[in-house]
């Protein structure tokens, strides 16, 4: 058993908690108050701190658990729309609250890292240059202060509530490039089992239905309408963790994310 710290308990945050808590002792922190008796009840350690609020990092005192921890996951979220300062705030802070930490860590970051050039890219498959500037700035950040982070480029979150099909959503040909919250965690679970640090990764599902064709299929449209257009947008790719991990996806279907 590890004690597994999760900073951010929210959507994925809490999928990962549930996933890793039946083996590991889970501590994580969340912003809000109303969530207290929820990750109390669930038997996780909660503390209560909200990274985006606080102004400097000067207010913020060390993890208590800190020294007992044999691995981070970061997923509190760097969205690349929130002006640079706000995020490099936000960075600073948890800087502050993790400062010195030595072990394994992770930090969820985001293919929206990537240009919308149509075409398939793999991590390396451009320079920092092209790629979003508040990201970069941010995964570079948290290299240079930790440099044994690895770094997972998560595609768009789905499983569960996230049902595609739910969502009104264009260009009905554009290809998607979608992971399921179950592969995230059995990902991370592998990469720490494997002690694996300084990876940066494209986690995604390997296959890249287009909208359409995930909407008729959940929605169990047989006649559909034909796109004589040919699909468009990127396909980021998963090769290099599949091939490094020797890992294979649950869920590689984007159409049968439920």
């Amino acid at each position: 058993m590890k004690n597994i710290g999760i900073i951010g308990c929210g959507w994925l945050g809490l999928h990962l908690a549930e996933h890793l808590c039946p083996t590991n002792k889970i501590f994580t922190t969340t912003t809000s108050e109303a969530k207290k008796y929820q990750i109390t009840l669930m038997g996780f350690d909660l503390t209560i701190i909200n990274f985006s609020s606080l102004e400097s990092s000067k207010d913020i005192t060390t993890w208590k658990n800190l020294d007992i921890l044999d691995a981070i996951i970061i997923t509190v979220p760097f969205p690349k729309q929130v002006e640079i300062n706000s995020l490099l705030q936000r960075f600073e802070n948890i800087s502050q609250f993790i400062r010195g930490y030595k072990k394994q860590l992770f930090l969820m970051s985001s293919i929206g890292i990537y240009p919308q050039f149509e075409t398939e890219i793999e991590e390396s498959t451009f320079n920092d240059n092209f790629l979003v500037p508040n990201l970069i700035q941010v995964e570079n950040l948290i290299k240079n202060k930790f440099p044994q982070v690895n770094i997972l480029r998560l595609g768009g979150l789905m499983g569960k509530d996230r049902i595609f099909s739910k969502y009104k959503t264009q260009p009905a040909n554009q290809v998607v490039n979608h992971v399921h919250f179950e592969d995230i965690c059995l990902i991370i679970e592998k990469m720490i089992s494997k002690n694996y640090s300084s990876k940066i990764y494209n986690v995604v599902a390997p296959l890249h239905p287009t909208k359409l064709e995930i909407i008729n299929f959940q929605k169990g449209i047989s006649h559909t309408i034909i796109i004589k257009e040919k699909p468009q947008g990127r396909k980021i790719l998963t090769k290099l963790l599949m091939d490094e991990l020797n890992y294979e996806y649950k869920n590689p279907d984007p159409k049968m994310f439920y």
